[in-house]
């Protein structure tokens, strides 16, 4: 994605001439193939009703963080990126902040959430087959992904101006207040980037090891 508020646009990277009408049509041309793709994503699961077993829920999760990214996060961020001026507000900024921070986050949970589906139905097949018709626990475990994605990032963006005492950026810029804590960024970068790479790492090569498993018994 472009939107990745943690990094401060600088004056220095503003856009101008060819390069700016350039990247303009790169981002829209962007913002269009992620709205259009997870929409037919979330329309394919409403018309198919075959679709709807408890492993495609997760992927219908991912789908809507995505769909969400490029129809708000994006759109408001191109500007921002090309101008290197935030115009549209301090509540827009918090929202667009909590926003775009929450769907990130949602859209790695729900990676992990597919990754760790997929090493169930490889490693207990049986039970995970008797559990598909089961969708109010897919159901629960994409309201763990939202919930947890809004706890890492949302009430600090909301309250730590409030908790420091002061604000710490520009006028017009928009970056989260937690920018300049490096503890935080490093606690919140384990908690959303490393472990769940370590996790969907960890799964993905269980499944390997153990269809690799079944493969040398089947020759024996």
């Amino acid at each position: 994605y472009f939107d990745n508020p943690s990094t401060r646009v600088q004056r220095s990277f503003v856009f101008s001439g060819p390069m700016f009408v350039v990247l303009t049509v790169m981002m829209v041309t962007l913002v269009v193939v992620i709205v259009l793709g997870n929409a037919l994503v979330i329309l394919a699961f409403k018309v198919d009703k075959s679709l709807r077993r408890q492993c495609n829920y997760y992927f219908l999760n991912l789908a809507i963080s995505d769909f969400l990214v490029g129809a708000f996060c994006i759109p408001v961020y191109i500007p921002y990126i090309l101008t290197g001026r935030w115009t549209l507000g301090r509540g827009l900024c918090k929202l667009w902040l909590v926003t775009d921070y929450l769907l990130c986050s949602a859209s790695v949970f729900s990676i992990v959430l597919i990754s760790y589906d997929r090493f169930l139905s490889v490693t207990r097949a049986v039970s995970y087959r008797a559990r598909q018709s089961m969708t109010h626990q897919a159901i629960i475990k994409m309201i763990a992904v939202w919930v947890l994605a809004f706890v890492l990032y949302g009430p600090a963006i909301i309250f730590w101006e409030l908790v420091v005492g002061r604000s710490r950026v520009p006028k017009d810029e928009c970056f989260a207040e937690f920018y300049y804590s490096w503890y935080f960024l490093l606690s919140a970068s384990m908690l959303e980037f490393f472990s769940p790479f370590i996790s969907v790492a960890f799964f993905n090569l269980s499944i390997y090891l153990n269809i690799r498993r079944r493969r040398l018994r089947h020759r024996d």
